[in-house]
């Protein structure tokens, strides 16, 4: 699943760079254009990420761990309300990215709110409104320590996979592309784990109806 959602982006980006080094040579219009389509289609792959790992990691490892059954990949893929953890991925990431623009903190506050809107979805059943109503009832009372287990750690991702990025610059596509992917699937599994232990402890301190 790693590999499913964070190989696209970092490919495409480094697609995207030989592009722009050409451009610069030969700044011809459909270069260009094409540049501009290839940067709109990686904002759009990052976007299916986040919500949709932690929602993933939820059935098939915290399944498991809280509840001692354990699925298979199939019964997994099977089982996830995909279009509401896509649907929901998407409103955090571009709510969180309005909110950076916005002076940074409110993206911050937004992120740390309802960065756990994942597992919620999974566990309790809920629509996407639901799911962020749920979430934040959740958060709000305990936003120090996700700030701090969470937030912290998605902000060291973002640092590491940059500080990757250029010491492979100049290396193979492969190699690249070994080294974006290590960095998200560990510290983005990390994150995601944290992200269903938190969820699931909560949700468990603020017992509810599960939605039908």
């Amino acid at each position: 699943m790693a590999l499913i959602l964070f190989v696209p982006p970092p490919f495409l980006a480094i697609v995207l760079d030989g592009l722009r080094e050409s451009l610069e040579a030969d700044p011809r219009l459909i270069r260009g254009l094409g540049y501009v389509i290839g940067l709109v289609v990686v904002g759009m792959i990052r976007l299916f990420g986040p919500v949709v790992y932690a929602g993933y990691l939820d059935e098939a490892v915290g399944h498991e761990y809280f509840h001692g059954e354990r699925k298979r990949f199939s019964e997994v893929l099977r089982s996830l309300p995909w279009l509401r953890l896509v649907v929901a991925d998407i409103i955090l990431v571009v709510g969180t990215g309005i909110g950076l623009v916005l002076f940074v903190v409110p993206g911050l506050i937004f992120l740390t709110l309802f960065t756990l809107v994942g597992p919620v979805i999974v566990q309790e059943g809920h629509g996407v409104i639901g799911g962020f109503r749920r979430t934040f009832q959740l958060t709000r009372e305990a936003w120090l320590m996700i700030l701090a287990l969470v937030v912290a750690l998605l902000a060291a991702e973002s640092i590491i996979h940059e500080i990757v990025h250029e010491a492979l610059h100049h290396s193979s596509l492969l190699v690249q592309l070994g080294g974006a992917w290590i960095v998200a699937a560990l510290i983005g599994g990390a994150v995601g784990l944290v992200e269903v232990a938190l969820a699931t402890e909560l949700m468990a301190r603020r017992v509810t109806t599960r939605s039908p």
